[in-house]
């Protein structure tokens, strides 16, 4: 399907240009939204619980009364007062009788500072009667533990089964069986901007406008309607520019229900700003998927079956989060396995609840598969790339149809892992490894991964399996574009730009990119799972290819002359002997439209959809389906040295190859995935949410919550390789997961590697890794991956 041809050589589809919103940005001129600031604007604030799991016995009304008459208070509002008072519709969005997490909001506080709003919902007290709190998910799924939903019948909102037929005696045949236990370790994606929202109502005309650091505006839109009882013609929702997700920022929380109706109800805009202890405490969660794996092998390293079973601690969620459903559907990676067993359970604990965190699920399977693939070329003393090379999914069988339903799209694994084994000069690192096992302290080991990223996920009842973009030539010859979704920082203005400049012949800087208002924008479904470079720029190409065929149908009307013949160059269509000008085209379609061709429709404007075919929305009666549409993937070898006295672990070299098909624009592409490896670094060596076993954050700053810093991230070395997707016009899939998917895997083989002894969890902090040598016995003295 792949048809894009560039039509203006180093400007067009594939052109490195550098990104037209970083210089904005730099210069600190960006608009967040925090930044909007409206006349007589008022701040939010919230009354949060001090509880893991408790019931709320009520609130004490001397302390409510006195916060009420706090400076600049204009209002504290309650679950009693959500009708009657704020005339909302549906259900009280925040803790209603019962908290289930530290941090859930359970009131809200308004004034005319954001200091005196906090002060406010600092004086209310909450009386509680402190219930056992539930944090160990295994404890949690048995028969006997607490419900913490009691309108459940467990605390398993959700369970998948699946197993090939036969599974059993696959393994009864198999040479070698290989079991192990692995955890990912629980993570928040820490944008550098938190969540924020402001509100404004309009009395006289019964509207509301909404800006929100949001990924999908129409979604909000919605909700925010039903919430005040307007139609949606009467909501606008803006997603000014917005300082990175990383999967959160999904959508509309229980704080972001609030500013519209408070600011209904006070007739004045109001604010609410996340803080860092706030976003940290309540904003989403995600990995903390626990995996008990067999490996089914052959002697010489050919894996015949793979079994699994999943716990995923996806804290105070009562549906059960798609993290448990992504890790399901995609635990054989990039291998050529197709007998498949797993059993898979969401448990609900009293943790923050989970959702999209950048590489959902994904991440957990990757590493699931990742680590087992080195522990068997351990076991089966194997060189750990040797192993993978054996079982890739071959190029001949793309599209490739996996055991649990996925089509993954196209690829050439053995050529990126031999390119990311060339580039790390893979042959004489072992020869250094040897020759420096001998230091006293510090141990030098080699780590492998490939990791493939599904990227556009589409379900049931949410969307995600289309895109959209409205064109339209400007009176004056400038291109505006409306794409749907939106950005937080990939570059979208940028990549749209190039893919209309390419089709219609000009230059980028003619178009003008605007994004994410529900007043121009069509609908969509966020820039989420990676999925704008399947969906969303389809849908540009399609939109431009539109726009560019009626303007050449005009102009061969015009000029008596067939619009095949036609080229369009900047501002003239020309042909063998004849042209027209842009302008004159303009002119015609908008004004002297009695020379439009017939039937043609005056105006240059177009609407452009693609649908990714790619998807299968239902399980089947085995329970498979293809939730995503492409598969980008990526190779990884990380070098690190272990100090086996202190457990420190740094990185001395890290090479990536990256293939996420067409790159409509490369040094955009290079510097998301430098992005995503920096974050996957941080969930490698630093990043872990823990709590205590009452329920209690221990990691509510960034004191303790521990980021990476540019000091702690070595010298990349990349490598790109273009398979493109069959499923698009542009052959380009997502590009924005693969490198935080990829470093958890290949910097815990290597550490492995080095110390010779198990260690399965990330963080791979210095105490982690020192209790797991001094668990384990002898240090090696050479690779502890091969034979």
């Amino acid at each position: 399907m792949v048809e894009h041809r560039p039509s203006e050589p180093g400007t067009g589809i594939g052109a490195p240009l550098r990104r037209r919103e970083t210089e904005r940005f730099i210069q600190g001129a960006g608009t967040y939204a925090d930044d909007v600031q409206l006349p007589n604007q008022a701040y939010a604030a919230f009354v949060r619980s001090f509880h893991a799991h408790a019931r709320i016995t009520g609130i004490d009304p001397d302390a409510l009364a006195a916060a009420r008459a706090l400076p600049g208070v204009l209002g504290v509002f309650t679950e009693e007062n959500w009708g009657d008072v704020l005339g909302a519709r549906g259900p009280w969005p925040l803790a209603k009788g019962k908290v289930y997490h530290v941090g859930q909001p359970i009131a809200v506080a308004v004034a005319e500072t954001r200091s005196e709003a906090q002060d406010a919902a600092s004086a209310v007290v909450v009386h509680y009667e402190p219930l056992p709190a539930l944090t160990d998910p295994e404890a949690a799924m048995q028969p006997d533990a607490p419900r913490l939903f009691e309108d459940m019948e467990s605390n398993v909102p959700r369970e998948m089964h699946l197993a090939s037929d036969g599974l059993d005696d696959v393994f009864a045949g198999a040479d070698h069986v290989v079991k192990a236990r692995l955890q990912t370790s629980r993570i928040q994606a820490s944008p550098i901007e938190p969540r924020a929202m402001v509100a404004s109502y309009d009395a006289i005309n019964d509207e509301a406008t909404i800006w929100i650091a949001a990924k999908v505006v129409h979604g909000v839109r919605s909700q925010a309607a039903r919430t005040l009882g307007l139609p949606e013609t009467k909501v606008r929702v803006i997603a000014p520019d917005i300082g990175g997700a990383f999967g959160g920022k999904g959508g509309y929380g229980p704080e972001e229900v609030m500013p519209p109706v408070l600011a209904r109800h006070l007739r004045r805009p109001v604010k609410w700003t996340e803080m860092r202890t706030e976003a940290l405490a309540t904003a989403n969660h995600g990995r903390d998927l626990r995996h008990d794996i067999e490996l089914a092998l052959r002697s010489d390293g050919r894996i015949l079956g793979l079994r699994d079973r999943i716990v995923g601690d996806t804290g105070a969620d009562a549906r059960g989060q798609a993290s448990v459903t992504a890790a399901f559907l995609y635990m054989t990676g990039p291998y050529d396995i197709q007998d498949y067993g797993v059993d898979a359970c969401s448990v609900a604990t009293n943790k923050t609840a989970h959702g999209s965190v950048r590489g959902i699920g994904k991440a957990d399977a990757a590493f699931c598969i990742e680590r087992t693939m080195d522990i068997a070329a351990r076991e089966l003393g194997i060189d750990p790339a040797e192993i993978r090379l054996k079982n890739f999914v071959p190029e001949e069988k793309f599209p490739y149809l996996t055991p649990t339903g996925a089509t993954l799209d196209s690829g050439r694994y053995a050529e990126c892992l031999k390119m990311a084994l060339d580039l790390a000069g893979y042959a004489e690192l072992r020869k250094e490894q040897a020759a420096l096992q001998n230091r006293p302290a510090l141990r030098r080991g080699i780590g492998i991964s490939f990791v493939i990223e599904p990227t556009g996920a589409a379900r049931r009842g949410s969307g995600g399996g289309y895109g959209a973009c409205r064109l339209k030539v400007e009176l004056s010859g400038a291109i505006s574009a409306y794409p749907a979704g939106g950005a937080q920082g990939q570059g979208h203005k940028t990549t749209v730009s190039q893919i209309v400049a390419d089709r219609l012949g000009c230059l980028p800087e003619n178009v003008q990119v605007f994004m994410s208002d529900t007043l121009v924008t069509p609908n969509g479904a966020g820039a989420g799972s990676s999925r704008t470079s399947q969906t969303v720029m389809p849908a540009v190409l399609v939109a431009a290819n539109k726009l560019r065929e009626k303007i050449l149908r005009i102009a061969g009307h015009r000029l008596g002359m067939d619009p095949r013949d036609l080229r369009l160059e900047k501002d003239v269509i020309r042909g063998a002997e004849r042209q027209i000008t842009l302008r004159e085209v303009i002119q015609i379609a908008y004004q002297d439209v009695d020379r439009l061709p017939p039937g043609e429709e005056p105006a240059l404007e177009v609407t452009g959809y693609f649908i990714n075919e790619n998807h299968v929305y239902d399980f089947d009666e085995k329970g498979r389906r293809n939730e995503f549409s492409t598969y980008p993937y990526d190779a990884t070898v990380a070098v690190v040295d272990v100090d086996i006295e202190t457990g420190q672990t740094e990185v001395v070299k890290y090479v990536s190859v990256h293939d996420c098909g067409t790159m409509i624009n490369p040094r955009i592409v290079a510097t998301q995935h430098v992005g995503a490896i920096a974050q996957g670094i941080g969930a490698a060596l630093f990043e872990e949410m823990r709590y205590d076993e009452e329920g209690k954050l221990l990691t509510g700053t960034f004191m303790d919550y521990l980021l990476p810093t540019a000091h702690e991230i070595p010298l990349l070395v990349l490598g790109h390789m273009e398979t493109p997707t069959p499923f698009t016009p542009l052959g380009a899939k997502g590009a924005g997961e693969t490198g935080t998917i990829s470093a958890p895997c290949a910097i815990g083989n290597a550490i492995e590697d080095a110390i010779g002894v198990p260690v399965r969890q990330p963080p791979y902090t210095p105490e982690r890794v020192l209790r797991a040598i001094q668990a384990g016995r002898a240090i090696p003295t050479g690779g502890a991956s091969r034979g």
